[in-house]
């Protein structure tokens, strides 16, 4: 009998065991998941007709809403891989801000329009989408469509942008940058940048602050997006007045530092003035701070 209830109590074990693999394996599978939807952005304008359908990847935090929002804004690599799938470097947001609760939509200017990684296309602004023009356009396009939904506060909703979508998303958010006829209680109401690249936005608008409180991660051993500028570009948007911006430079920390699991790896696609490529790389001591910071700002900010 003593062997028996030894079999029983280890197949019980065992049992117990597969049913916490397989919800540990549900609960993964969902805070991977995402829905890919489309909106129109509000380049009309600028094409001079119909807008362009822009697509993005919704990550959705359980229950029913209404939830507080964040708009997302990718690197110069575009929102996806070659597969078609969610960069790991962006979705990884998404999957952390909607388990602690904000809806959150990644959009994609690039390939609705055509295109893949645009990194190695110098300079900036000879891109055939622009971080002061077609972006901005894209990111509003998907406020407006958040706001449509009955699932999004309509007055909760922040905007964030890593690399190329932080320098973007500054440019969004400028002063005298709110699209015409666009109330102000309707605009976003926090912006967070990561290592933006911040001298494009100086060369475009020398007097440049946001319209909103705005979080600036930057780490200083980045070359891709060097530290040095940003800290220039927040002392002078301090001297113009405005809404603070809340800045914090890692120590030893390269460009996307925010990345889940990136190894050491040579920006081959972007070159230095002296032929040197930056470096890209994981940091967990400066990705776990930043977590820690966006989050607490969207809680103080969208309230």
């Amino acid at each position: 009998m003593a062997a028996v209830s030894a079999t029983l109590n280890s197949i019980v074990s065992l049992n117990r065991i597969a049913l916490v693999f397989s919800v540990v394996l549900a609960l993964s599978s969902a805070a991977g998941a995402q829905e890919k939807v489309s909106f129109p952005s509000t380049d009309g304008d600028l094409k001079g007709g119909t807008p362009t359908t822009i697509s993005g990847y919704l990550y959705k935090p359980a229950g029913s809403g209404p939830f507080a929002a964040v708009v997302s804004i990718h690197g110069c690599d575009g929102a996806t891989n070659e597969k078609g799938e969610v960069r790991p470097l962006y979705g990884t947001w998404g999957e952390i801000l909607s388990q602690r609760g904000y809806l959150f939509l990644l959009i994609d200017s690039f390939q609705p329009r055509g295109y893949g990684s645009l990194c190695a296309v110098q300079p900036v602004f000879s891109r055939p989408v622009l971080p002061n023009r077609e972006t901005p356009m894209d990111a509003y396009g998907a406020m407006n469509y958040l706001r449509s939904r009955s699932d999004v506060r309509p007055d909760s909703i922040a905007i964030l942008g890593q690399s190329y979508g932080g320098m973007a998303m500054m440019f969004t958010v400028a002063n005298g940058a709110l699209p015409k006829g666009m109330a102000p209680d309707k605009d976003f109401r926090a912006a967070i940048a990561l290592y933006p690249n911040c001298p494009p936005v100086a060369e475009k608008d020398p007097h440049w602050r946001p319209r909103q409180p705005m979080l600036l991660l930057v780490g200083e051993a980045d070359t891709a997006t060097p530290a040095g500028p940003c800290r220039e570009m927040v002392a002078r948007a301090k001297d113009e007045g405005g809404p603070p911006i809340d800045p914090h430079f890692y120590p030893n920390a390269y460009h996307a530092f925010d990345h889940p699991n990136l190894p050491r790896k040579e920006m081959t696609s972007l070159k230095r003035p002296d032929g040197s490529s930056p470096i890209a790389m994981s940091n967990p001591e400066a990705r776990a701070d930043a977590i820690n910071r966006v989050t607490q700002f969207l809680a103080s900010m969208l309230k």
